[in-house]
C-alpha cells in the first residue's frame, strides 16, 4: 500500500482529467495534493518555499505554455528530488522517447503510462516510491557530489583504496552462475563507497586511466585466482577504456600481468565499450587483436548506444555482445524495446557469439529473455555488485533461478469465461507455428480460434465473422501481413478498421517493424511464444482503449518489405 503521508503535484491542463487523478489519490488516502494546469504552474509550486516538499509529480506531456518534457528538463536542472509519473494521451512511441530522456537526465522515474491511469496503476507507482527495490532506492537517494581532484584519485589508487565489486552473470538456460563483472569502486576512508562516475571521467580526461585499469586488472586477477583455488573457476569481466587501448604496450602488459598470477586468460573477459570498438585507430585494433591471440575473450559493452554497424563489428574477434540496460529495463512491456532486444540476440547468434543482457531487474525480464534465447543475464534480479568475499559467500548459498511455471488453472473463472467468449483469427503460413499458437491460446481458455495459412483465407474468414483479435505473421507468400493490416485499417475488408491486431514476429527487419507501428498494431509477439507473455499481451490489448485514424492516414504507408535474409515479400494491391 502507498504511504498516505506523501505530498503530490498533479500537472494536467484538462480540468476533468486532473480532478479525476486527484480523486483517485484521495481514494488511496492521500490528501496533500497540489494542482497545476501546465509546466509553469508546476514549477511555481515546486519553487514555493512555504509549501511542503513535493514527493511525487504526476505530469501530462502535452500542455500549453510549458509542456511536460520541458518541465522535466527544468526539474533535472534544478536538482529537485521528486519521483515522476508520466501520463500522455498520445501514442506509446512518445512515452518510450520520454522515458529514455528521463533516464538520460537521471530523473527519478516511477512509470510512464497512457491515459487514463487507473487506481491500480497509480497505487503500484506510489507503492514503488514508498518501498523501492535496492536499485531504485539507490537511484532515489540524494547523491552527494564530491569534488575530487585527479591528485586525490591517484593517491587513492596508490593506497589500494580501489577494489572490484563483482556482479554475478548467470546462464539463463541453466540458471547457474557462470561469471561476474568486476566493477570499480573507491572505498574512500571518509565518504564510503564511491561510484565510477566520480573518478573515471577525470582519469580519462587527464590520461591517467591506465593506473586505474591496471589496479582493477591486478585485483581481478587475485580474485579470479582465489575463486579458482576454492573450486569456482568462473569467468571475470573487466572493462577497458579506449584511452587505455591507444597505449601501444597495453596488450603485452595485460598478458604479462595475468601470467604473473598464473591465471589463464580463458577465465578473463575484457569488455570494450561500443564507441571504443568502433574506433579506426590502428593501435587500438592491434591491441584487441593481440589480446584475442593471447586467449582473452573480448566483449562489446553497452551495445546499441553508439553508432555501430555489422561491417565494423566483424573487424574484431568478439566472443560476446552485451545489450545495454537502457534497452533491457522495462522491455517486456514495450514493443519497440522488445524488438531491439530480440534483434540483438538474433544478430549475436548469427555472428556465432554469446549474448549478455545487463539490467535484468525483474522476474518478467528474466523469463522473457530466457524464452528469447538470450545466453546470459546480469542485474539486480540476480544480485547487486558486491565485494569479492561477499561474492564467494553468495555463490556458496546460491540456488539457480528457474521460472515458476504458470498454473493456468489458478486463473479466475471470470477471466477464463471472458477468454472463451472472444474470437481470435490466427494467420500464419507455417503449420507448426499455427499449432503452437493454438495450443498456447487454448491453455489460456480461448476456444473460438480460427486458424488459416494465408491472407486470402483470412479475408474469406472475415466475410463470415467478426474477430476480437487478429494475430498475423508478417512475412507470408502472395499477400504479406502488413498489407493485410493496411487493408483492415483502411476499411477494405469486412473487418472493423479498429479491430485489435497483434503481429507475430521472429524477424529483425526494422522497416517491417516501423511499418507495423505506423499501421497502429496493438501489440507485437516475438517468437518463440511464452504462455505468460501471450496472456499478458492479449489482456493489455483488450483492456486498453483504442481508436484508429482516418483511412487516408494509412494509405501512404509502404507494406513492401524484405526479410532479414534478403527475400522480398509481395504486397499485392486490390
Amino acid at each position: 500500500m502507498p504511504n498516505t503521508k506523501l505530498t503530490l503535484l498533479v500537472a494536467e491542463d484538462d480540468d476533468f482529467q486532473r480532478l479525476t487523478i486527484v480523486k483517485l489519490l484521495n481514494d488511496l488516502g492521500i490528501s496533500d495534493v497540489f494542482e497545476a494546469r501546465n509546466g509553469e504552474e508546476a514549477l511555481a509550486v515546486l519553487n514555493q518555499q512555504d509549501n511542503p516538499p513535493v514527493d511525487i509529480l504526476i505530469t501530462d506531456l502535452k500542455m500549453p505554455r510549458m509542456d511536460g518534457i520541458e518541465l522535466l528538463r527544468n526539474i533535472n536542472q534544478a536538482n529537485y528530488s521528486v519521483g515522476v509519473i508520466i501520463l500522455t494521451g498520445m501514442d506509446k512511441k512518445l512515452l518510450t522517447v520520454t522515458s529514455q530522456l528521463s533516464k538520460l537526465n537521471k530523473t527519478k522515474l516511477l512509470g510512464a503510462v497512457e491515459k487514463p491511469i487507473n487506481l491500480q496503476q497509480l497505487s503500484n507507482f506510489l507503492t514503488q516510491f514508498s518501498n523501492p527495490s535496492p536499485k531504485q532506492a539507490a537511484n532515489f537517494a540524494n547523491t552527494k557530489q564530491y569534488a575530487f581532484t585527479v591528485a586525490d584519485i591517484r593517491a587513492g589508487i596508490s593506497k589500494k583504496q580501489f577494489k572490484p565489486y563483482l556482479q554475478p552473470k548467470v546462464n539463463l538456460k541453466t540458471g547457474k552462475i557462470v561469471g561476474a563483472e568486476a566493477l570499480a569502486r573507491w572505498l574512500h576512508p571518509e565518504h564510503g563507497v564511491i561510484s565510477p562516475f566520480a573518478f573515471i571521467p577525470l582519469l580519462e580526461q587527464n590520461n591517467c586511466i591506465d593506473e586505474l585499469t591496471f589496479c582493477m586488472l591486478e585485483e581481478s586477477a587475485l580474485a579470479c585466482k582465489m575463486l579458482i583455488e576454492k573450486g569456482l573457476p568462473l569467468n571475470l569481466a573487466i572493462n577497458l577504456s579506449l584511452v587505455s587501448l591507444n597505449n601501444p604496450d597495453i596488450a603485452k602488459k595485460i598478458t604479462q600481468l595475468f601470467n604473473s598470477y598464473n591465471v589463464d586468460p580463458k577465465y578473463i573477459t575484457l569488455e570494450i565499450t561500443e564507441s571504443a570498438a568502433m574506433t579506426d585507430g590502428p593501435i587500438a585494433l592491434e591491441n584487441l587483436a593481440r589480446l584475442y591471440m593471447s586467449g582473452f575473450t573480448l566483449s562489446i559493452d553497452d551495445y546499441g548506444t553508439g553508432y555501430s554497424n555489422l561491417q565494423q563489428l566483424t573487424r574484431i574477434a568478439f566472443g560476446e555482445l552485451k545489450i545495454d540496460q537502457s534497452f533491457v529495463q522495462g522491455f517486456a512491456s514495450n514493443d519497440q524495446l522488445l524488438i531491439v532486444v530480440a534483434s540483438n540476440i538474433d544478430m549475436a547468434h548469427k555472428l556465432g557469439i554469446k549474448c549478455v543482457a545487463e539490467g535484468v531487474e525483474t522476474k518478467e525480464d528474466w523469463d522473457l529473455l530466457k524464452s528469447m534465447g538470450c545466453d546470459i543475464g546480469q542485474g539486480y534480479h540476480i544480485a547487486k555488485p558486491m565485494p569479492v568475499a561477499d561474492f564467494y559467500q553468495f555463490t556458496s548459498s546460491y540456488k539457480p533461478l528457474e521460472p515458476v511455471p504458470i498454473v493456468v488453472n489458478q486463473k479466475s473463472k471470470k477471466q477464463r469465461k471472458n477468454n472463451a467468449a472472444r474470437k481470435i483469427l490466427v494467420v500464419d503460413d507455417d503449420q507448426f507455428t499455427r499449432n503452437i499458437i493454438e495450443r498456447v491460446l487454448s491453455t489460456l481458455g480461448f476456444v473460438q480460434i480460427t486458424s488459416v495459412a494465408s491472407v486470402a483465407s483470412a479475408l474469406s474468414a472475415l466475410e463470415k465473422s467478426q474477430f476480437d483479435i487478429i494475430i498475423t505473421d508478417v512475412f507470408m507468400p502472395d499477400i504479406n501481413g502488413l498489407e493485410f493490416i493496411k487493408r483492415i485499417r483502411t476499411g477494405k475488408t469486412f473487418a472493423k478498421p479498429e479491430t485489435r491486431i497483434i503481429i507475430l514476429s521472429g524477424m529483425t527487419d526494422a522497416s517491417a517493424v516501423g511499418a507495423a507501428i505506423a499501421l497502429d498494431v496493438n501489440g507485437i509477439l516475438v517468437k518463440p511464444l511464452v504462455t505468460s507473455v501471450v496472456d499478458q499481451k492479449i489482456y493489455h490489448v483488450l483492456s486498453t482503449p483504442f481508436k484508429v485514424n482516418s483511412s487516408i492516414a494509412y494509405e501512404s504507408i509502404s507494406t513492401d518489405v524484405k526479410k532479414s535474409d534478403g527475400q522480398k515479400t509481395i504486397a499485392k494491391s486490390f
